[in-house]
């Protein structure tokens, strides 16, 4: 049986150990995809920190990844031996009635394959989709992740032409998350985060103001510089803090959209919250089949671009120094990929 090199977790406080494990065989709506490139996400230390499913230990980690298709199960039409493509990490049954309305991302049996941190993995066809020949990998495999989750952001808060925004948090997520909201027109882009380096890229990327709450309390600043509040403020760390800081910076009327995962119980007060001034809180889940080839036809058509939101490469075998980039913020990372 063939195997593929794979970086495996087994619990929380250990390190990743790379080894040999078998490829499943390939079914007849399966495809074998050798990957070139995969994302390393702070979801996924989440899971390294004991958050999330722990039941199925040892388990390779990862859900971004791009590569090339080397081989099509016998039913396979939309792609083919040799093509270049992305992997759509949220495996959706098809047939649901969220499926059916274009709602994969709320799946009823929706669920995560084994990982991208592999030299190989078997899909289905259905969860595979080219990426221009323009585009890299290590484009390619972040794009599912930290560009699509911005954009389904953006586009579930139902962001226009000249409101005004707050990115609370500059990670991969949060920076491409700006990239889209002045892509939609808004006019007033605030950009918090503690790292001056993040804060000069978001003035490059649109920001129109940036707040480092390290010198500066950014709910009063944000109130201050608004009058009263934004339209909608998205919140990208995951922090107690930082969602009380992004509920309490909107007007009323506004949109509170919660990206970051926060794992804690965290108290809302539904008058203060939501119920005086008729605000909203959103949560979006990851993005849907169609916001993808949305997303590839703004890059082909060069209207969205990934800048230098990729800072860090380590090869497979290096995956636990790349975990400790991102972990201990080594070197301001962008978004980290592993190259199999």
């Amino acid at each position: 049986m063939a195997t593929s090199l794979s970086a495996r977790f087994y619990g929380v406080g250990k390190e990743l150990r790379l080894e040999e494990v078998p490829v499943p065989s390939l079914g007849d709506d399966d495809v074998e995809l050798e990957l070139k490139a995969a994302g390393v996400c702070h979801s996924d230390l989440h899971t390294m920190h004991g958050m999330g499913n722990q039941k199925n230990l040892p388990m390779t980690l990862g859900h971004e990844g791009s590569g090339i298709i080397a081989a099509v199960g016998r039913s396979v039409k939309n792609v083919s031996v040799g093509d270049r493509v992305g992997y759509d990490y949220i495996w959706s049954c098809g047939r649901c009635s969220y499926c059916l309305s274009g709602r994969e991302n709320i799946c009823d049996s929706k669920s995560r394959s084994e990982g991208t941190w592999q030299e190989r993995i078997i899909v289905p066809a259905r969860h595979v989709h080219k990426i221009p020949a323009g585009l890299g990998f290590p484009e390619g495999a972040v794009l599912n992740c930290a560009v699509m989750t911005g954009y389904h952001a953006t586009k579930l808060a139902e962001t226009k032409p000249g409101v005004s925004v707050l990115v609370y948090g500059l990670g991969g997520v949060g920076m491409n998350l700006l990239k889209w909201t002045k892509l939609a027109g808004a006019a007033e882009i605030i950009a918090v985060d503690s790292d001056e380096e993040r804060l000069r890229v978001a003035k490059r990327e649109g920001a129109t103001i940036t707040i480092n709450p390290t010198e500066r309390y950014p709910l009063e600043e944000v109130k201050r510089l608004t009058s009263g509040g934004v339209d909608i403020a998205f919140e990208v760390i995951g922090k107690t803090e930082t969602v009380r800081n992004t509920l309490s910076s909107v007007r009323q009327g506004g949109k509170s959209v919660l990206i970051g995962q926060l794992w804690e119980p965290f108290q809302i007060h539904i008058l203060k919250d939501i119920q005086f001034g008729e605000k909203r809180i959103l949560s979006p889940e990851d993005h849907t089949k169609s916001e993808i080839y949305e997303v590839l036809r703004l890059i082909e058509t060069n209207r969205f671009q990934f800048g230098d939101s990729i800072t860090h490469r380590f090869p497979l075998r290096e995956a636990n120094q790349a975990v400790n980039v991102l972990q201990n913020r080594i070197g301001n990372p962008g978004r980290v990929i592993l190259e199999p």
